[in-house]
């Protein structure tokens, strides 16, 4: 989640600078519709697509309906009232992604083909072709809530006539329906668990960001463990380097420091943002990454770091590094050799940012930003998104770390700095922080962290994910990290960075990730066939409340299939510990 800019995918997954483009919450994609995304060819009988009649505002339904965007999968669907899998694509374009999540590449698919379950892709509300307006001004995000999105999910599941089934036996009445999802998309698993309970059989949550935080220095803290001690040393030993020079340097020193990375015409912060994109490399992390490509982008930046980059070096530092002179070098090299090259052309190719070593997409602070202008739903810097940090507000700023504590990046990234970015975004105004909404109010409404009991959600998280504090996994969560139970497991993957149970090239490239996936599926399959035995329906969820529609027990057509189905689960066998 790199926020606003420089902080989304989210839960938007993306390794870029300022604010004009973050590290966002969302599941991360690597060449998704080429051949290596997809682990076996699906007829094309067998999947679909549609539109939606959706709400804009659950709470106001006069003001009409938009068309958002599904797909589905039924090449692992057993028949009427067999298992749906439902998955939100989070804060992205959906467009091109459906052959991955609609098959066993990604865990949904999975899931789905495991269960006997059809799968179905559901695009989040403002992103692709599922937005209510083609222009995105602050009047017209106001739809865009995490209230509004929640009950998306939940209208559609209770409304929708699935183009397989139009008989009615795969309604979640009849049927049990489990969403999953990774990121911000999986923090809407716990949400609709807690919130809207009575709907979705069971849930899954990869890297669910449940607690908002302001300053959210805790980002930086699992790529500091995953770190070589060497690398982590020698950047703090930069970065300590750097803030001194930029709060008590000359205008001359700080010149040179800037100049060094190419960066002269940015302002102070925005130059510690742009250098920042080093350890926001982590989030993308794999384990595949090593097996396919030998190293992953940002062990190549420790490598510089280092400045044991090159083919023609053999010597590893130890444990203490190289020392701030060789390490500011490397630094410096490794952003103008192998970052900042044409890095604002490619990326978004505005007119003014043109050129080998443009600096434009790290202007953030700058009004005349073309990025604060662009107001296409298609656009560069993921306004959607921000939309949501600022207006929820989400915030989830990734700051430097308080003094007396390690820091790998500067320290005048702040929450003053990344909430100065909002009005240059929004300058209508209009959101959330300038009508002093806080992350408290929200966590107080969705629990946060304490998660409002229930049952039947399964939660994943990594070890050294940066985003692992934001889980209940977090180390500053009051009572430590959350405790699993029968009801609510919750699988911390030994290793394992952002989302990486929902990855097939990650399963196959580590046996925890391996293990931690055969868990999920023995849980699900045990929920599932709990349903069937159980009677399943409505008057089995607990604490149902605040779900939309009253949900009737209608389970009588779909009986006898569902019971079938349910004994041929318990064939398969539970892989559950």
């Amino acid at each position: 989640m790199r926020q606003i800019l420089a902080s989304i995918y989210i839960l938007s997954g993306f390794a870029y600078a300022s604010f004009l483009r973050g590290n966002a919450v969302e599941v991360d994609f690597l060449d998704p519709l080429g051949k290596s995304a997809l682990a076996s060819p699906r007829p094309g009988h067998y999947n679909g697509w549609g539109t939606f009649d959706q709400l804009i505002d659950h709470s106001n339904p006069g003001l009409g309906t938009f068309k958002q965007r599904y797909w589905y999968g039924t090449q692992y669907w057993k028949g009427p009232g067999s298992p749906v899998v439902l998955v939100n694509s989070g804060e992205r374009s959906a467009e091109g992604t459906d052959r991955v999540y609609l098959s066993d590449a990604l865990l949904p698919g999975l899931f789905a083909k495991e269960i006997g379950a059809a799968v179905i892709l559901m695009e989040h509300r403002y992103w692709g072709r599922s937005s209510p307006f083609n222009t995105l001004t602050s009047e017209n995000l106001k739809y865009l809530t995490l209230d509004n999105s929640l009950r998306d999910i939940t209208n559609f599941a209770q409304t929708w006539v699935p183009d397989f089934d139009p008989s009615g036996t795969s309604s979640p009445q009849r049927a049990p329906w489990i969403y999953t999802g990774g990121s911000y998309a999986g923090a809407l698993a716990s949400w609709l668990a807690s919130l809207y309970p009575g709907i979705f059989w069971a849930y899954h949550g990869s890297s669910s960001v449940v607690q908002n935080i302001d300053n959210f220095w805790q980002y930086h803290r699992p790529i500091q463990e995953a770190t070589p001690q060497n690398c982590s040393r020698d950047l703090n030993e930069v970065i300590d380097y750097i803030d001194n020079t930029l709060l008590n340097g000359s205008e001359d020193e700080k010149l040179f420091l800037k100049a060094r990375f190419k960066l002269e015409e940015l302002q102070d912060a925005d130059f510690a943002a742009a250098i920042a994109s080093g350890p926001w490399l982590w989030q993308r992390t794999h384990f595949s990454d090593q097996r396919n490509k030998g190293f992953n982008k940002y062990h190549k930046f420790c490598d510089y770091i280092e400045n044991s980059a090159s083919w023609l070096t053999w010597t590893v530092p130890g444990p203490s590094g190289v020392g701030l002179k060789k390490a500011l070098e490397g630094y410096a090299r490794w952003f103008t050799q192998i970052y900042l090259p044409s890095y604002c052309e490619r990326e978004a190719g505005y007119g003014g940012w043109k050129g080998r070593f443009n600096t434009g997409c790290f202007d953030s602070l700058n009004a005349s930003n073309p990025a604060y202008h662009d107001l296409k739903v298609n656009n560069w810097a993921n306004r959607q998104w921000n939309w949501m940090l600022c207006n929820e507000p989400f915030k989830w700023w990734q700051n430097g770390a308080p003094e007396g504590t390690r820091t790998i990046v500067s320290r005048l990234l702040d929450n003053e700095y990344w909430e100065s970015l909002c009005p240059l975004y929004f300058p209508e105004g209009g959101y959330g922080i300038q009508r002093n909404m806080t992350v408290e109010r929200i966590n107080q409404w969705t629990g946060g962290w304490a998660v409002h009991p229930i049952k039947r959600l399964l939660e994943s998280n990594g070890q050294f994910d940066p985003w692992r504090d934001a889980t209940v996994s977090a180390v500053d969560r009051p009572g430590g990290p959350m405790a699993s139970t029968p009801d609510h497991p919750v699988i911390l993957i030994a290793g394992g960075v952002h989302c990486s149970d929902y990855y097939k090239r990650d399963w196959d490239n580590n046996p925890e990730v391996k293990r931690t996936v055969d868990r999920e599926i023995g849980i699900m399959r045990r929920w599932v066939r709990d349903f069937y035995e159980h009677g399943g329906g409505a008057s089995a969820h607990p604490n149902q409340q605040t779900g939309g529609q009253t949900q009737s027990n209608g389970q009588a057509k779909g009986q006898t299939s569902g019971q079938a189905f349910g004994q041929m689960l318990g064939q398969i066998g539970d892989l559950q510990r």
